[in-house]
């Protein structure tokens, strides 16, 4: 699926792989461990997360233009700092994954005003549980709230489809980590991180 795309993969493999000689397997494949590790964290869906407000009057809204596609695959480039040429159009490559109303993936932009975006952040629905991906910020623009304004309307857009006894479930980095936990997610595991030979 990446390949054909040509989009840069990884494979993400918790401490309860299944079946339990995959690592070694990967291993043995030359697909090696990265020394970066990423916790998974979890929390309920209910109101207790969702009412809080940023009061910081950023716009978020739903990709659903070709340039809102190009804005947050620039996004996602300089946030993760990919090198020159890699990963260029991620969401340009699978723009109906993230445009169509019946995908179960939804992608968010946020900024000062509708089509200036600084923020980006994802919602992907499988096995009947949503997970958050892909929030990443514009390195000038980290830590003026416009990750923390992504990730509430996110849940309150979780929130509005799920009942309350369901949970929601997101990959954090070093950075995104306290963000989380001051919205009420739990740390459960760290990932490893196996990448394909060059």
């Amino acid at each position: 699926f990446f390949k054909r795309r040509g989009v840069p993969w990884l494979w993400w493999i918790s401490p309860h792989a299944s079946p339990a000689n995959l690592t070694p397997y990967l291993k043995r494949q030359g697909i090696i461990t990265e020394p970066r590790k990423l916790p998974a964290m979890i929390a309920p869906v209910n109101s207790r997360i969702t009412a809080a407000e940023d009061g910081s009057g950023i716009k978020v809204w739903r990709a659903k233009t070709e340039a809102d596609l190009q804005a947050a695959s620039q996004i996602r480039h300089q946030a993760f700092r990919f090198p020159a040429g890699e990963a260029v159009h991620y969401f340009e490559d699978m723009r109906e994954d993230w445009l169509l109303d019946t995908s179960p993936a939804r992608l968010y932009l946020a900024g000062r005003q509708v089509g200036s975006p600084a923020a980006i952040g994802a919602v992907i629905k499988g096995a009947g549980l949503p997970g958050i991906y892909i929030m990443a910020t514009l390195p000038k623009y980290m830590r003026q709230g416009f990750g923390k304004a992504v990730l509430i309307h996110l849940l309150q857009q979780i929130e509005s489809e799920y009942d309350e006894n369901k949970m929601v479930v997101l990959t954090a980095s070093r950075f995104g980590f306290p963000l989380y936990s001051q919205l009420g997610f739990k740390h459960l595991f760290d990932y490893s991180i196996y990448a394909p030979p060059a």
